[in-house]
């Protein structure tokens, strides 16, 4: 069935527009730093948190959500009146917002900065999914979105899937705030083909 897919296809088929090719390399970097820390962060709130335990850790991924949903809410409004050259920035300034708390979490031992930090990573997301898959959906070629879909769905769950294995390593061996500091600058690389771009 993969050989009927690719075997015999022009390599025009797999080509893909600038934009398009950048939302997928920065997705790449920005989805692995997600997942070094997600799949563990039960573990370091028991043990790195003071009073944290597996219904604290829960609690903070629920606030995250809804802080995320609500910025999502409010950018949505804004980016319907906005040109693309503002959206790229947009998704540049939620991705800043997004290093910047997980750098925060190197430095949180308390329920209060755990929710702080996590509510901030939410709104960085909020801010910068609504305007980037603005920018992808847009952009899709004529006649290939199946194809590109595909192509970001397999580059981003890869990534998080060697992430996810990665963070447990560095995590064990390092310790959570070198983990979180090295999420906050693999994330900050998922800005990279943005500014690119737009330069």
């Amino acid at each position: 069935m993969l050989k009927e897919q690719f075997i015999g296809r022009n390599p025009s088929h797999f080509q893909v527009n600038p934009i398009v090719k950048a939302f997928i390399v920065s997705e790449s970097f920005l989805w692995s730093a997600y997942n070094f820390i997600v799949p563990i962060f039960a573990i370091f709130v028991v043990n790195s948190v003071k009073g944290g335990n597996i219904q604290i850790a829960a609690s903070a991924f629920s606030f995250f959500l809804i802080a995320r949903v609500l910025a999502e809410l409010i950018i949505c409004r804004y980016l319907s009146k906005t040109n693309e050259r503002m959206k790229f920035l947009i998704t540049i300034f939620g991705i800043v917002v997004i290093s910047v708390s997980y750098l925060g979490f190197a430095f949180a031992n308390t329920i209060v900065t755990l929710f702080l930090f996590y509510g901030i990573t939410g709104v960085g997301l909020g801010i910068a999914s609504p305007a980037k898959n603005s920018l992808f959906s847009t952009h899709l070629d004529k006649n290939k979105e199946p194809t590109e879909w595909g192509i970001y769905d397999a580059v981003t769950f890869f990534s998080m899937a060697l992430a996810g294995v990665l963070g447990g390593f560095i995590a064990s061996a390092y310790g959570f705030p070198f983990l979180f500091i090295l999420a906050g600058i693999v994330n900050l690389l998922s800005v990279i083909p943005y500014i690119l771009y737009v330069r």
